[in-house]
C-alpha cells in the first residue's frame, strides 16, 4: 500500500457488528455504487483490509466516462408503498387475505410502523381478528425487515429473527426484557439468562446496529447510476449469463501488516488485530455470498425468460419471487433483495432483474402474456366489427388463457385501449 494506516490502539474500539447485518442483509440491499462507497468507508476503520485499486479505478472511470455502460436515469427511488405492493402481488394470489395485507400497508406511518390496533382494524374492515393478524404477519415477512411493526420493540424483534448469526439470546431478551436491556442492567440480565455480562453487552451492540425506522430508505429520491453486474448473451438460441467487470468486488487482506503486528508483545494489539481479521473474514464471506446469490438468481431468471431474450416481442413468461425462492432454495426476502437495483445487460438494453418477474392472474397465467395477447387480438380484429370484452375473453379461453370479461376490461383500460364501440370504424 502506498499509504499505511496506523491504528490508535489506545482509543476505545468502536465495535461494528458486521456478522449479521453485512453478511445477511446489508450487502444485498446495496446497489453496486452504494456497495463501493460502503466498502471504502469500512476500510478506513480496518487497516488490514484493502479495496483493490482496480475497483477504485473502475467505478471512477465509469462515473466520468459518458460513453460508459453506466446509464444515468431520471428515476426516483421506489416508494415504500410500491415496493410492498410489488412484493404482495408477486407472492400472493388475489384473495381476501391479500386485500387485508393492502389494508395494513395503508396504515403504515413514515417509519414503517402500523398505526392501527387489531381491534380498530376489526371495526373498520369487518374481518375477524384472526384474519387480520394473519394478514399483518404476512406483511411483516416482507422486505424491508421490521416493516409492519407495532412498536420499536417488535420492529427490532422482526429484524433479529431474520438474521442467522444474531446473538443466541438477542431475540428472547428483546421479547422479555427490552426495558432492562435499554437501561443497561447487565448483571440482572446475565443472571436471568445464565450468560456473562459481556454477552449481554454484545446483544445491545447488535441491537443498536438494527434499523429503528424500516421505511427510512424509501424517503429520499435520487438519480441512480446503473452498473450492470450481469450480462446475458444469445448464441445459436442458447442463452447464457456471465458476470461483468462490475461484479461484486472482493477485498484483499494485508497479510504483511498482520504478520508484523502479530509478533508484537502487546495484548491490546493482538486483540485488536484479531477482531479486525475476523471482521475481514466475515465481510469477505458476505461479499462472496452476494456475488453468488446475484449470479444464481440472474441465471435462473435468464433460464425462465429465455424466450424473451431470444425475441423481446414474445413477452415475459410467468415467473414470481416464490418460484425462484423454491427453485434456488433461498428465502423469498433474499431473492427480493437480490433482484432490487441489480441490473443485467441484454442485447435489447439494460434491465433491473426484478423487471423479469411477471405477475400471475388467479388462473396462473402471466399478466404480461395476457396483455400481449389482448393487444394482438385487438390489432387483428375486424375494425368494422371489433371484439367486445366478452368475445376477447372467449378468444383467450380458446388459446388456453383464463380471464373473465371484467378482467379483460381491466387489462384493456390499463393498456389505454378504448372499448369496442369506440374502436369501431364505419365503412
Amino acid at each position: 500500500m502506498a499509504y499505511q494506516q496506523r491504528p490508535d490502539f489506545s482509543q476505545k474500539q468502536k465495535q461494528t457488528y458486521i456478522p449479521n447485518l453485512v453478511q445477511n442483509v446489508q450487502l444485498l440491499q446495496l446497489n453496486r455504487l452504494e456497495l463501493s462507497a460502503f466498502l471504502n468507508e469500512l476500510v478506513i476503520d480496518n487497516p488490514l483490509i484493502d479495496v483493490p485499486e482496480s475497483e477504485q479505478q473502475l467505478v471512477q472511470r465509469a462515473l466520468k466516462t459518458s460513453s460508459s455502460v453506466i446509464e444515468e436515469t431520471a428515476a426516483h427511488r421506489q416508494s415504500l408503498y410500491d415496493h410492498l405492493k410489488e412484493q404482495v402481488e408477486m407472492l400472493y394470489r388475489p384473495t381476501y387475505l391479500r386485500e387485508l395485507i393492502f389494508w395494513w400497508i395503508n396504515q403504515l406511518d413514515h417509519r414503517g410502523y402500523v398505526t392501527a390496533t387489531v381491534e380498530e382494524a376489526v371495526e373498520e374492515t369487518g374481518a375477524t381478528a384472526v384474519e387480520l393478524v394473519d394478514a399483518l404477519t404476512l406483511l411483516q415477512q416482507l422486505d424491508p425487515a421490521g416493516i409492519g411493526a407495532r412498536s420499536l420493540k417488535e420492529c427490532l424483534m422482526l429484524q433479529t429473527e431474520r438474521l442467522d448469526f444474531s446473538p443466541a439470546t438477542a431475540y428472547i431478551i428483546l421479547e422479555e426484557n427490552f426495558e432492562r436491556l435499554t437501561e443497561k442492567k447487565w448483571k440482572e440480565l446475565a443472571d436471568i439468562y445464565s450468560i456473562s455480562e459481556s454477552e449481554v453487552q454484545e446483544v445491545l451492540k447488535f441491537v443498536q446496529k438494527l434499523t429503528p425506522s424500516p421505511a427510512e430508505g424509501f424517503q429520499t429520491s435520487y438519480t441512480p447510476f446503473i452498473l450492470p453486474e450481469l450480462a446475458v448473451s444469445v448464441n445459436d438460441e442458447e442463452v447464457s449469463v456471465v458476470e461483468t467487470k462490475y461484479k461484486t468486488p472482493l477485498l484483499t487482506f494485508n497479510t504483511a501488516y498482520f504478520e508484523e503486528l502479530k509478533h508484537q508483545d502487546d495484548r491490546t494489539v493482538l486483540k485488536y488485530i484479531g477482531e479486525k481479521k475476523k471482521e475481514y473474514d466475515i465481510l469477505q464471506a458476505g461479499l462472496e455470498k452476494r456475488k453468488e446469490t446475484i449470479l444464481r438468481v440472474g441465471t435462473a431468471i435468464a433460464r425462465h425468460q429465455a424466450g424473451f431474450f431470444r425475441n423481446p416481442d414474445d413477452g415475459l413468461s410467468s415467473l414470481q419471487l416464490n418460484d425462484l425462492a423454491q427453485e434456488l432454495q433461498l428465502n423469498e426476502s433474499t431473492v427480493s433483495r437480490a433482484v432490487r437495483e441489480s441490473y443485467i445487460q441484454t442485447p435489447s438494453g439494460t434491465y433491473e432483474l426484478k423487471s423479469f418477474l411477471s405477475r400471475r392472474t388467479s388462473g396462473g397465467d402471466s399478466q404480461d402474456q395476457l396483455e400481449k395477447q389482448i393487444r394482438e387480438l385487438i390489432d387483428q380484429e375486424d375494425k368494422s366489427n371489433p371484439l367486445s370484452d366478452q368475445k376477447l375473453s372467449d378468444k383467450l379461453a380458446e388459446s388456453g388463457m383464463q380471464l373473465s370479461r371484467r378482467g379483460v376490461t381491466k387489462y384493456r383500460k390499463s393498456l389505454s385501449i378504448p372499448a369496442s364501440t369506440q374502436r369501431k370504424v364505419r365503412k
